[in-house]
């Protein structure tokens, strides 16, 4: 990870202003000219992070993309540099999508009754179809930030993937299962917010509640000039 992760101008270190050169590593972001910075929802948008908040970046790093699109490997990024990540659980004994039900149902903050880290890499618990990063997407925006003591602030990721690697992805997984026991199986028989039991027949109806997900996070993370969308694209 060494090689991605080196004396980034977009993100300070875990626990100092600006990052050391000799330990910190770079996440590598779109740039304008590599990626559609239009309205594009799949593909990356080079276009987010303002000149004035290079090397201002800070944790906590919430992914809000969907499960096989990166979010493994993001969580080696992270951990690699130095934060303190999470991936899937967000306690020992509970997934991070148990931790933030929990926090809801009591009134708290979405991570309130999570532990605390620089990055959370997958809140939904995948095949199980529990996806806070869509039926709280609101609350994790407006309130993350205050729940763990940082000022409003907060650095969201999106990652994109082309399509029909992630519907190759999601029918194939985990591998080696029987028929009908894949992740994109369980997501038919889940119920969530724009993506009803029933639905995930084909890559199209797939694509088509990624791209919704993708234009509702852009929307939400752009009602707070205080907050930073990172979009980046893993093929």
């Amino acid at each position: 990870h060494e090689k991605y992760l080196h004396s980034t101008p977009l993100m300070g270190g875990p626990d100092e202003t600006k990052p050391d050169n000799n330990t910190k590593t770079r996440v590598e972001l779109p740039t304008a000219d590599s990626v559609d910075s239009g309205d594009d929802c799949f593909s990356a948008r080079g276009d987010t992070i303002h000149k004035s908040r290079f090397g201002k970046l800070r944790p906590p790093f919430v992914n809000l993309g969907f499960p096989k699109i990166g979010s493994t490997s993001l969580h080696a990024l992270f951990a690699c540099a130095g934060y303190r990540s999470m991936h899937f659980r967000c306690k020992k004994d509970k997934k991070c999508s148990e931790c933030i039900q929990e926090s809801v149902n009591e009134g708290l903050p979405p991570f309130g009754k999570c532990d605390y880290a620089e990055s959370y890499s997958q809140l939904d618990d995948g095949s199980w179809g529990h996806f806070p990063q869509v039926e709280y997407l609101q609350q994790i925006v407006n309130e993350f930030a205050d729940n763990q003591g940082f000022p409003q602030n907060g650095t969201f990721l999106l990652l994109h993937r082309n399509m029909s690697k992630w519907y190759r992805s999601l029918t194939n997984w985990p591998p080696g299962n029987e028929p009908g026991s894949h992740m994109s199986d369980g997501l038919m028989l889940a119920d969530i917010t724009g993506f009803p039991a029933g639905r995930g027949r084909n890559e199209k109806e797939f694509s088509d509640w990624f791209c919704s997900h993708v234009k509702r996070v852009r929307e939400a993370v752009d009602g707070h000039p205080s907050h930073s969308l990172v979009e980046i694209n893993i093929d």
